[in-house]
């Protein structure tokens, strides 16, 4: 089977967030008293990606709690995730208050993606970015350099449709003016990205740099630089 085109996830996938927010999370209960294993981080990270590909639970949680204290009521389910006990309410304020005043993290492009989407482009193949945003993506393209890297983006916003629900996928595809079957969807999240994309037909490849997904039963690659050589 020959490939038409190439779609790509943005966050997690193109672009990073550094330091890594999950680590982030499990340094600061630390702070707070509570020693975790080495692979809090990694297993909070995990449910952070099941967590965001089930939009009917974000929605829910956002109608119990409201947009207001949405957040306070998410680190408290993290909290609890990682079996922290003691005054959560109290913790999860703390945590409100670090993440949105104190914290900085650094949006960062790994080396290999410029060269690797360049390179894909010079093989006559449709590159498409498709991201689970609310607006439009044509901002991130010039904000993050990518201009005349994709012949087309679509967001979940201008699409009604969120992964891993089919119907983004298929919208893409049809952008892309190819076939299910002869198109890869690339990204990091498996609950969103893989499940979503096989689902729709397309042929599914993970992103997993940090071995979040060792029992993945797809193709799976450590740098996007390895779709070259695919």
């Amino acid at each position: 089977m020959t490939l038409q085109a190439i779609l790509f996830d943005l966050d997690g996938t193109l672009i990073l967030s550094q330091p890594n927010p999950a680590s982030q999370f499990v340094a600061f209960c630390e702070r707070l008293g509570h020693a975790l294993d080495t692979a809090a981080a990694r297993h909070l990270e995990r449910w952070q990606h099941r967590y965001w590909a089930d939009r009917k639970q974000m929605q829910a949680d956002v109608d119990e709690h409201g947009e207001e204290n949405f957040w306070r009521a998410h680190y408290i389910q993290q909290l609890n995730f990682l079996g922290i006990v003691g005054p959560l309410e109290d913790y999860a304020a703390r945590l409100e208050g670090w993440f949105s005043q104190d914290a900085v993290f650094t949006v960062t492009i790994p080396d290999d993606v410029v060269g690797t989407l360049k390179h894909l482009r010079e093989r006559d193949l449709i590159i498409g970015l498709v991201s689970n945003r609310t607006r439009p993506l044509t901002e991130a393209v010039i904000e993050h350099g990518f201009g005349g890297l994709f012949d087309f983006t679509l967001s979940a916003g201008e699409a009604a449709s969120w992964k891993p629900e089919p119907g983004i996928f298929l919208q893409a595809v049809n952008l892309a003016n190819a076939a299910p079957e002869t198109t890869a969807y690339v990204g990091d999240n498996y609950y969103a990205d893989i499940v979503g994309a096989r689902n729709a037909g397309l042929v599914p490849i993970l992103i997993d740099r940090r071995d979040l997904f060792p029992e993945a039963d797809c193709r799976v690659i450590r740098e996007i630089g390895e779709l070259i050589r695919l």
